[in-house]
Parts: C-alpha cells; structure tokens; sequence
C-alpha cells in the first residue's frame, strides 16, 4: 500500500482495512441516500406523499443490492474476529432495512389507506428507535489497525457507513406513513409520537455549544450528527518555518477517522514584517477549512441538518408541510446586517442578513460573495462607514478603499489610497462608525480619530485627531463597536462589557455607564456587531450563532432568591442563524456614516 493511500484510525493508528473504507459497486451507498433525502423532504412538505412513497420505493431497493455486495465485501477483513463482529452489525443493519422494505412495501400499495398507514408508522417507529440506542451500537464497527508495529482490533468504531443510509431510509418511510394519519386527523393513533419526534429530532441536531476542538463536555459528541463531526478534523500544517519573502505558507491536513481519508488542503500564507521570525499561527482562529466542510457534507452532515429543519417543524407543528402563511402586510422593518470576511487565501467576502433584529434572528441571507482578493497583506482591516474601508500595511501604512457594492455585494471599487501612516503602533485597531476610527496603544491609551475624507478617500491631511479619551483598554482580549457610541470588550475571562463613549462624535472623555453584560463570551472565533444590539458570535465548526441585547429590565421589589437572584440584562439568543461559514482570518462588520440630513 502507498504511503498516500495509508488510512488512518483515531489516535494516529494505521488502519489497515476499515468497514468504512471499503469500495461498494455503483453509487457509493451514502452518497446515493443524500441525492435523494432533499427530494423526498420536498415532496413530503409540498404534500405529495405518494411521490415520496414512490422515490423511497426506488431507493430502498437500490439499498438492498448494494447491502448485498457489501457483505461479499467483507470477507476483506483477515482476522476471524473482526468479520464476525462486522458481520453482526451488518447482519442487524440489513435486517433493519428488509423491515423498512417490507412496511415500504405495504405503505405503497394502498398509499391512501389511513389505517394501513397507521400500522406502518408505528411498526417503522420501533424499528428506527433501534438506531439510537446502546450508544448507537448500530454505527459501531470493528477496524483491522496496525499499533506499535503490530496487528491487532479496534473496537467499536463510530461509523456513518452504511448504516445513515439505512437510517435516513427508515426515517423517511416512518415521516411519510406518519403524515398520511396526521392528514386524516388520525395523529392519536400513533404509538409514543410526540417523545419519538423528539427523540430523532436530538439525534439529528447539533448543539450551539458542540465544538469538537474543545475541551470537556462541550467537546463530547452526542448526536448522530455530532458523533460525524468529531470524526472529521483538520490541523494546520506549515510548509516552511521561516518566512520566504516575508511569507509564511500553510495548509490544512484533513482526516476523516471513520473512512481512514485524509488529504492536504485550503493552502494560505500569511505575511510577515520579516523573513527573520518564525512563522506561527493560532490554529485556533483560522476557523474550518472548505475541505473539511466538504467532507463533513460528503459523510451526510447536511443532510442530517436538513432533516433536523423537518422534524423540528413536525415537532411544531405535528406536520412535515410547510405550513402556507398569507402574505399580510406588516409595518415593521427591521435593518440589515452586513459585514466582511477575509479568507485564509485572503479573499475578501461579503455577507448580508436580511432583518437582522427581527425577534428570534433571521436566516435569511445573501453572500458570500467574493468581492476583492489580496487582502491577507493588511494586519488589520475594517470599515469605517459604508463603503470606506481600510487596511493597514505591516509597514503601518494606512490604504483606504472605496467599496462602492457594499450594499448589493457587487465588486465595484474605488482606490487604494494612502490616508495615514504609523498604524502599526497600536495594539489594536477598529471602527467606531460615522467615520471614526479608534486605536489602542500598548500602555492601554484609546485614541480617538475621525477619517474627514473617509467619503472619497482624502488623504494623510483629511483627519480629525488623534485624541486621547480613555485609559486602561490593553486588558481586553476583544474590543469591537456597535456604532453610536457603543463599545463591547470581551476580557480574556470571557465577560462581556457594554461602554457607552458619549463623547464618540466630538472626540471628548465624556463617557456613560460600563455594565457587564454577559460571560463566557471567549469561547468564539470571532464576535461582531449588528444594528440594534445583535451580536454575531463565530463558532470554530463554520456557524453563526445570533444573539441580541434588548436592554435592562427595572428591577423587581422582591428579587427572586434574594439580590443575587436577579438578572436585569434582557438578551434573546443564542440561535444559529447560520452553518458552513469558511475559515476566515477575521471579519468585521459595514458601519454607519454620519447621518445625512435630507436636502
């Protein structure tokens, strides 16, 4: 075996013959059931459950003959024990779909008949609640590995193959049966419904706290979905240890312990102030790689997200449908959240949240859409008001764009100009809105600027300051601005502050209350804010999770367990607005300009 087609278990074991490895004849099973999963989830919305059940009818069949030539297949596998164990498993999973086939089989005849319908739904819910229990013992597999120079068994391995197949095939049986008696108000007729809708629903989710790359129980995978996740891993790997031409080069290394695949990736470079430093990087605020991603869809991860879209809303509503909402007219507008990513190769992205602060966050989106490329070259970037944006050069220069498509995502440009030098001097950067721009030096001064030419670039002469106003700023491990004044800083315990710089538009110490607001807000990639206290925190797995400060609440005459019973901050959230975000550099949100009077 090459070295490139070595696979690889959890732990770094050589793999030498996986379950999850071995080739099927044709479609390769897991891939065929996730071609077809949107399909039949469309018909069952639309409400055409014949059409479902005639697609499950295809694909259940096609999944039979390829479980058949999987069991010749493993005879592969050398040692007595670990065909046996296998041949267990696989002999439980192929009994499981022979069941899904014969209820198929009955659903399809008589499409229509509620009581026959009834029958299967509940005779299809016992056998997909089998998939879930004795810690999915269904998906554990037996893989022939090489450790210390010796052959030996590894027990017990999650795998998404073959059998997420098989279980998507019954969940969709049991959804399209199911819907049938729910249409014909026949839902009390159904065994255990509401806990076995709930129990799928888990089994099928993620939850916001998951993150696979960090420690304790945030960590451990719980759900299906989870369990493929934490399977699939990406490290960053450096391709020279001091810089070429002021150029650090990198990629991702890739694995997928469940397949034994692993590839190299994603290449980005990083720039330097010199070739005389070594190059280093925190893995940990690259965020995840398109590959990665890519295998995580490969292995039925978005497919199981989607499925968990549908049974949420049968959890709901009791139905698989879309529910049909008229279209009222509503009065209520809520703003736009726009903001910029800069990818690990230094592409810059554009995203917009329609409805932003609209109660419960919104999942309407556009972007990404690459708009620029070679921004990997500025230490830092940011917008200082609509379509003025800035980066700093590791020289400290300072070069203004005009982004003229900020609000469409279009590529349109203006610039770069050369509007300052010496911003290399601070220990961070970013933009309070309006045009102002604020700068933290090393002892913790907060300066204060405001960009007068930022409109059409200007130059190093159009600016106000800078300006002393605040003290005390280089303990913070995050500091970011809402506009209007209002400053968030996440300390390096994770608690979140909310300033209030009165004095932002003139320049002045004039400063308001400084209210802790919320904890562990150091767990996330990245935190941005929206208009009307939205707070768009970046998870290191490519999710966006939404949260929104509403305000304090008046405190009430007698708090709840005492004084220290009381929460008076007002905050919705979190709630995942959205999933397989790229890995990025750093991100930063489109600011307000000054405000404009009508002419």
């Amino acid at each position: 075996m090459d070295d490139d087609e070595l696979k690889f278990a959890e732990g770094g074991i050589r793999m030498l013959v996986s379950l999850g490895g071995l080739p099927f004849a044709g479609v390769p099973t897991i891939a065929g059931v996730i071609g077809y999963v949107s399909t039949v989830i469309s018909f069952l919305s639309g409400g055409s459950t014949v059409d479902a059940v005639a697609l499950l009818k295809q694909e259940v069949d096609s999944l039979k003959a390829e479980m058949v030539q999987l069991n010749s297949r493993l005879d592969e596998l050398i040692e007595n024990v670990a065909i046996e164990n296998n041949r267990n498993v696989q002999a439980r999973v192929d009994d499981h779909l022979d069941d899904i086939r014969r209820l198929r089989l009955r659903l399809g005849d008589s499409p229509g008949d509620v009581d026959k319908a009834v029958d299967v739904a509940n005779e299809l819910g016992v056998v997909i609640d089998s998939f879930l229990r004795a810690d999915f013992d269904l998906w554990r597999w037996t893989d022939v590995v090489q450790k210390n120079g010796l052959r030996t068994l590894e027990l017990h391995r999650f795998k998404n193959a073959p059998t997420l197949a098989v279980y998507l095939l019954g969940l969709l049986s049991w959804l399209a049966a199911r819907q049938v008696a729910f249409d014909a108000n026949q839902r009390h007729r159904l065994d255990d419904d509401a806990p076995r809708i709930l129990r799928h629903l888990q089994a099928v989710s993620v939850r916001p706290e998951f993150d696979k790359y960090a420690d304790g129980d945030a960590s451990v995978p719980r759900s299906i979905t989870e369990h493929i996740k934490w399977r699939i891993r990406a490290w960053v790997i450096g391709l020279n240890r001091l810089p070429e031409n002021r150029s650090c080069r990198w990629a991702f290394e890739v694995r997928d312990w469940m397949t034994g695949r692993r590839t190299l990736a994603d290449h980005f470079e990083i720039i330097t102030d010199s070739d005389h430093v070594l190059c280093t990087v925190d893995a940990a605020s690259l965020g995840p790689p398109k590959t990665e991603l890519q295998m995580e869809t490969d292995a039925g991860v978005d497919v199981l997200n989607q499925m968990a879209v549908t049974l949420d809303r049968v959890a709901k509503t009791g139905s698989a449908r879309e529910p049909v909402i008229a279209p009222f007219p509503d009065t209520k507008v809520y703003p736009p959240a726009m903001f910029y990513l800069i990818g690990q190769n230094g592409d810059l992205y554009w995203y917009r949240n329609v409805s932003s602060s609209q109660p419960g966050g919104s999942t309407d989106w556009a972007g990404p859409t690459r708009v620029s490329d070679g921004w990997h070259r500025f230490t830092k970037a940011f917008c200082g008001g609509e379509g003025a944006l800035y980066g700093v050069q590791p020289d400290g220069t300072l070069l203004w764009y005009g982004h003229d498509g900020y609000r469409d995502g279009s590529p349109t440009w203006r610039g770069p100009r050369t509007v300052g030098s010496g911003w290399n001097g601070f220990r961070e950067i970013f933009s309070g809105g309006e045009y102002v721009v604020y700068g933290i030096r090393p002892d913790g001064t907060l300066l204060w600027h405001r960009h007068n030419g930022a409109a059409n670039g200007g130059d190093t002469t159009t600016w106000s300051g800078p300006v002393p106003v605040g003290t005390g700023w280089q303990s913070f491990a995050k500091v970011f601005s809402a506009g209007h004044g209002v400053i968030f800083t996440i300390g390096a315990d994770g608690v979140l502050t909310r300033h209030e710089h009165r004095g932002y538009s003139a320049g002045t110490s004039d400063w308001g209350a400084q209210i802790p607001i919320g904890t562990g807000w150091n767990v996330f990639q990245e935190v941005v804010a929206g208009p009307d206290g939205v707070l768009y925190a970046f998870t290191p797995d490519g999710r966006i999770l939404w949260h929104c400060y509403r305000g304090e609440r008046p405190p009430p005459v007698f708090p709840p367990g005492g004084a220290g019973g009381y929460d008076p901050h007002i905050w919705e959230g979190p709630i995942e607005v959205k999933r397989g975000v790229l890995g990025f550099r750093s991100a930063f949100p489109v600011m307000d300009a000054p405000f404009r009077a009508p002419a």
